[in-house]
């Protein structure tokens, strides 16, 4: 066998030993590192059933971009979790957050009663006044106040 030959056969054979150690390694993985984010909303004297179905979404203050979001349950539960990379992660990257929430728009009524209630701050990041520190202490308590 001439010496192109083995060069050519060498090369076919370490190409895909190349790539199956690339992805043992982790080639491609998301690598953010996040934290367990659980909490719930208190919605004053209403019913927090009627938020089911809406989200809780954070912003990281320091680079907005970076954003973790939750469904809240019927009984106001949620939990973060971040897209990055395309993959969605637990948690969320530790730091500060402003916090909003994003009314589920799949029941026009619904959503109507819950404009009726909410006060339209709560719908914005600026004005909110919601907040978040990852990692927390504990289950985190978003307190949203009825009109």
């Amino acid at each position: 066998m001439r010496s192109s030959q083995r060069n050519i056969v060498a090369r076919t054979a370490v190409a895909p030993a190349l790539a199956v150690l690339l992805v043992a390694l982790g080639c491609g993985r998301p690598t953010l590192k996040t934290y367990p984010v659980k909490g719930r909303v208190e919605l004053g004297k209403g019913d927090v059933k009627e938020l089911a179905g809406s989200h809780v979404e954070a912003a990281l203050v320091s680079d907005p971009a970076v954003r973790a979001s939750g469904l809240i349950q019927p009984d106001g539960s949620f939990s973060l979790q971040t897209v990055h990379q395309g993959a969605t992660l637990k948690g969320a990257p530790e730091g500060k957050y402003q916090a909003r929430l994003i009314l589920s728009d799949d029941d026009a009524a619904q959503r109507r009663r819950l404009l009726a209630v909410i006060p339209a701050r709560y719908l914005r990041f600026e004005t909110s006044g919601l907040s978040i520190e990852v990692p927390p202490k504990g289950d985190v308590v978003l307190q949203v106040a009825q009109r």
